[in-house]
C-alpha cells in the first residue's frame, strides 16, 4: 500500500515538474495580455526585444539540431534517433529560451513600474557580474579557435 501512494505522488511531482512550466508560460502571456505596464514596456522597446527574439530562434534552430549533426553518420539506429529526436529538442529549445527572456523583461518591468533600480547591487559582486559577459564572450572565441589552433599544431 505505501508503495502505490508514493508511485502516486512520484506521478503528481512529475506532473508538476513538467506542466509546471507550461503553466508558467501561459501566465506569463496573459500578464502579457492583461497588465498595462508589462505590454508597454515591451512596445517602447521592440527595436531590442526583436533582436534579441530573432537571436533566441537562431539559438533554439542551433541547439535543436545538435542530435542530427551528433548521431548523423553514426549508425542507422542512431540516425533515426537523432532525427527523431531533433523537433523535440528545437521546441524545447525555443520554449525554454524564450520563457527565460520575457520572463526576465516582466521582472525589469515591474521593478522599473515600482521604483525599483533594476541593477545589481554595487560592490563587488556587482564588479564581477559586470565582467561575466565579457569573460562568456573570451570563452566562446576561444572554445571556436580550438578546433583550428589544434588542426594548425596537429602537423
Amino acid at each position: 500500500m505505501a508503495t502505490t501512494h508514493s508511485g502516486a505522488s512520484a506521478q503528481q511531482r512529475l506532473g508538476q515538474q513538467l506542466l509546471g512550466p507550461l503553466d508558467d508560460a501561459v501566465g506569463l502571456a496573459r500578464r502579457l495580455r492583461e497588465v498595462d505596464a508589462f505590454r508597454e514596456y515591451i512596445g517602447a522597446r521592440l527595436r531590442l526585444v526583436l533582436p534579441a527574439c530573432a537571436l533566441i530562434v537562431v539559438a533554439a534552430l542551433v541547439l535543436g539540431l545538435t542530435p542530427v549533426a551528433t548521431l548523423i553518420g553514426t549508425q542507422a539506429f542512431f540516425s533515426l534517433i537523432g532525427l527523431i529526436l531533433t523537433p523535440f529538442a528545437l521546441a524545447g529549445s525555443l520554449f525554454v529560451l524564450a520563457l527565460v527572456f520575457f520572463s526576465w523583461l516582466e521582472e525589469r518591468s515591474l521593478a522599473r513600474s515600482l521604483g525599483h533600480r533594476a541593477g545589481p547591487a554595487p560592490g563587488r559582486l556587482a564588479r564581477w557580474a559586470r565582467l561575466s559577459p565579457a569573460a562568456a564572450f573570451v570563452l566562446a572565441l576561444a572554445l571556436a579557435a580550438a578546433p583550428v589552433g589544434f588542426a594548425r599544431l596537429d602537423r
